[in-house]
């Protein structure tokens, strides 16, 4: 289940930014796809604008799963250079993270702040 998003918050901001960053990093096939998707992303933090979301929301959509792929894994190593490479807090005893899959969508992506795409089929093998 997606977390609610807020255009107001900071790490949500920042998060978009990230991606923006990793797609203006694309190169090759489909560029021109990543461009306007990262240009998109920029419209919504220059205006934090939900109609600007949805629009950066559709256009992400349609980009190719490889590039999307890769725009996830180059986000990931951004966002980790963002923070300094901090590790993840400690969970308490018994408590596990849920298993991420590899962004599919926009706010998939965002979601996914920090935490490296899920390798493999279903079973995460």
């Amino acid at each position: 289940m997606a977390l609610p998003l807020s255009l107001d918050d900071k790490q949500t901001l920042q998060a978009i930014g990230i991606l923006a960053d990793a797609l203006d990093d694309v190169s090759g096939a489909g560029v021109l796809d990543t461009v306007l998707v990262s240009k998109a992303l920029r419209q919504v933090l220059a205006t934090k604008s939900r109609p600007a979301f949805d629009f950066a929301s559709r256009a992400f959509s349609t980009l190719d799963p490889d590039v999307k792929r890769q725009v996830a894994v180059d986000a990931n190593a951004k966002a980790k250079d963002y923070v300094g490479g901090k590790p993840e807090e400690p969970l308490p005893m018994g408590v596990r993270r849920a298993a991420v899959a590899a962004p599919t969508g926009i706010l998939s992506a965002l979601n996914a702040r920090g935490r490296p795409p899920r390798r493999g089929g279903p079973s995460g093998a």
